[in-house]
Parts: C-alpha cells; sequence; structure tokens
C-alpha cells in the first residue's frame, strides 16, 4: 500500500505549449539553417569547375590532344582554363583555353618546358627564408608562364612569373599587408 501510494505522489511533468511551440520553430529553423549552408557549400563547390567539360570538349575538337589529364583554372588579363592532356602519340601537352571563345588555344609541349620541381629549385636558391604556396602554369599576353605564389622574408605575399621554356623572370609582383 505505501509503495502505491508513493507513485500516486508523483506528478508527470508537462511542458507548457508555448515552450512546445519555441522548440518546434526553433528546430525547424535549425534544420533550414543546415539545409541552406549545404546547398551553399555544394554550389559554390560546382562554381569551381563550371565550364571544364566545355573547355575540355574543346580541346578535344581543336587540337591534337586526345585523353583530358588533368584540369585547372587561372585568371589574369582574361581567364583561362588550363588542361594537360595526351596525344596519340603519348606526348603530354598544356592546353591553355580562353573564357572567350574567339581566342585561340595556345598549347604547349610539356618536353619542352622546364618542370614545376625545376622552378621550385631555382626559386629556393634564390628565395631562402620564403615559404612557397603554390607554383602553377599561368598564361599572360598570350605568353605560356608558370606562376610561383609564395610569402617573402618581409611577410609579403608574392606573384612571380617566370617563362615555362627556361626558368626567366617574366614579372613579379609584391603586395604588403594593411591590415594584422
Amino acid at each position: 500500500m505505501a509503495r502505491k501510494q508513493l507513485f500516486m505522489n508523483k506528478r508527470s511533468f508537462e511542458l507548457p505549449s508555448v515552450v512546445k511551440w519555441i522548440l518546434l520553430i526553433l528546430l525547424i529553423l535549425f534544420l533550414a539553417v543546415i539545409i541552406f549552408l549545404i546547398v551553399l557549400y555544394n554550389q559554390i563547390q560546382d562554381s569551381k569547375t563550371a565550364g571544364f567539360q566545355v573547355a575540355e570538349q574543346r580541346v578535344i575538337q581543336e587540337s591534337s590532344i586526345v585523353d583530358i589529364l588533368k584540369t585547372s583554372r587561372f585568371f589574369g588579363e582574361n581567364g583561362y582554363h588550363v588542361i594537360y592532356g595526351k596525344t596519340d602519340d603519348k606526348v603530354t601537352q598544356i592546353a591553355f583555353v580562353p573564357d572567350d571563345k574567339a581566342q585561340k588555344i595556345t598549347i604547349v609541349n610539356e618536353d619542352e618546358t622546364i618542370s614545376s620541381d625545376e622552378v621550385r629549385e631555382n626559386w629556393q636558391q634564390g628565395c631562402k627564408n620564403c615559404s612557397l604556396i603554390k607554383i602553377v602554369p599561368a598564361i599572360l599576353k598570350d605568353t605560356p608562364l608558370w606562376e610561383i605564389s609564395y610569402q617573402d622574408e618581409a611577410n609579403r605575399y608574392v606573384l612571380e612569373y617566370v617563362s615555362i621554356y627556361d626558368g626567366s623572370q617574366y614579372e613579379e609582383f609584391r603586395f604588403k599587408k594593411m591590415f594584422q
């Protein structure tokens, strides 16, 4: 009997209906924000590869490249797709495909260029206390180049352009930080 009375004195706890509605609205808002962030992330990722297929098809149609190995983007005065590919003869080529379809594609045989590893070695000899960010193919004024991005000893962001054929310096930009 004492046991039964103990359970009868316990009251069940129930949230007021206003609290239930507030929790439901917060849950719906949380889910909406998560869905929005997922959609936004996917759109940003898709924009990074926008135009890749069109540029790859153009290279296959307008050049001797038959097999695409890698595609990336370069933004100089104009936008370019940079496509590594192989010909029927297994020669690796780099194609610079301008966004403007009226401009012609610039193609370079990879065996006529210095490698990015050679560019890195030459750069390290000239800039011992610098921090390399990346080395990528570039094209400025229809001249194929390597773009070397790094931070120098003075903590400036540097874009250095060197010839893709012999590594000679073409152009250099140094940017200093205005804000910490």
